[in-house]
């Protein structure tokens, strides 16, 4: 399990930088808000359609190859962020990242599932990557820099799948496209779309958001810091509790969250949100991922669907953020408590 578990904060650790400064450097190459959003949208088109064919062959080809391949192929994409100069060539650099970074994380829970029962600590180990990651790329000033190191961290953690996960015995013979995955989920999965829509389309601009509250890089980490802590202190102990409860909790306190950041004036007043926020995403993801592994035997197949449509959700909402922007930042947050409320109602009605 602890080989897992290196995977699982290394590969947070890793993707958050780029995540969180690639609309800065968009920014500076003169790009406005929507095309920042097309850049984002881009990015989760690509791990859309990665995540949901490579979940599915994981399950009939094993897990091992996937997350030693896809992890190997991310600290390549991640090197290669090294030469973006321009919008066209982040477009593409961007694109080619999410295909990499689509190849694993439905394989690694999928084997994660069968290691331990508490998926809520694997996936706060995920967190407290996200959260040290954050840190580190707020304090590194030199883009090319954070961008080496990430891609050293991916190749460490191809290194550690390749020698501790051992191949997987278990395979499974499923249609190309098992339809009744998509039936015996719809409910979490849709719903969990709309809420997160609104969510990616906040953090399509939310650095933006924060630097225009007057938040400096440093401050920056510090915010998306204080989110992924939380999430690791809360994933710890709800996997104890029920799904449904989860999974109502985390909309529920999506919309308190996400009305407060329209109503912020300086950055600061965001910090204790932030907490808030931890604990909306705690309960929703866990409580998602928890249905999924109990309800259906093709555990990665079910992930990589889970997975495919957080990136969906990402083009929506990337690409909403963009568009809403233009009558300012705040009806952004606005419109994702709308698409949370909707959630809540489809998942529980």
């Amino acid at each position: 399990m602890t080989a897992t578990y290196i995977i699982q904060f290394g590969y947070n650790f890793a993707v958050v930088g780029p995540v969180m400064l690639i609309p800065l450097m968009a920014r500076s190459f003169g790009a406005n808000s929507a095309t920042i959003g097309l850049i984002v949208a881009t990015y989760q088109a690509v791990i859309f359609l990665s995540s949901g064919l490579f979940g599915r062959l994981s399950d009939v080809k094993g897990h091992k190859l996937f997350i030693v391949v896809g992890l190997l192929l991310a600290a390549g994409t991640l090197f290669a962020h090294r030469y973006i100069t321009n919008v066209p060539s982040a477009y593409l650099i961007r694109a080619l990242t999410g295909l990499a970074v689509g190849i694993f994380p439905a394989a690694v829970v999928a084997y994660a599932s069968r290691q331990t029962e508490n998926l809520g600590r694997f996936s706060g180990i995920g967190s407290l990557g996200w959260g040290v990651g954050s840190i580190v790329a707020g304090l590194i000033a030199v883009y090319n820099h954070l961008f080496l190191l990430a891609a050293g961290v991916f190749l460490i953690t191809a290194v550690v799948a390749l020698i501790a996960i051992p191949e997987s015995r278990e395979r499974l013979n499923q249609p190309f496209l098992n339809t009744q995955v998509i039936k015996r989920n719809w409910r979490v999965y849709f719903s969990f779309f709309l809420r997160h829509a609104g969510a990616t389309g906040i953090w399509a601009i939310y650095p933006l958001y924060l630097s225009q509250l007057g938040a400096s890089n440093f401050w920056i980490g510090i915010i998306y810091a204080i989110n992924a802590f939380g999430q690791f202190a809360f994933m710890s102990f709800i996997d104890r509790y029920k799904t449904r409860l989860l999974i109502q909790l985390g909309f529920i306190s999506s919309v308190v969250t996400f009305v407060s950041f329209a109503f912020c004036r300086n950055y600061k007043q965001l910090l204790p949100l932030q907490v808030i926020l931890a604990f909306a995403w705690s309960c929703l993801y866990v409580g998602s991922l928890k249905y999924l592994i109990e309800h259906n035997e093709e555990r990665s197949t079910a992930v990589g669907m889970f997975n495919s449509t957080l990136s969906l959700s990402g083009i929506v909402g990337a690409v909403l953020g963009g568009a809403l922007a233009v009558f300012g930042l705040p009806v952004v947050m606005l419109a994702a408590a709308a698409l949370s409320i909707a959630g809540v109602f489809l998942f529980r009605f």
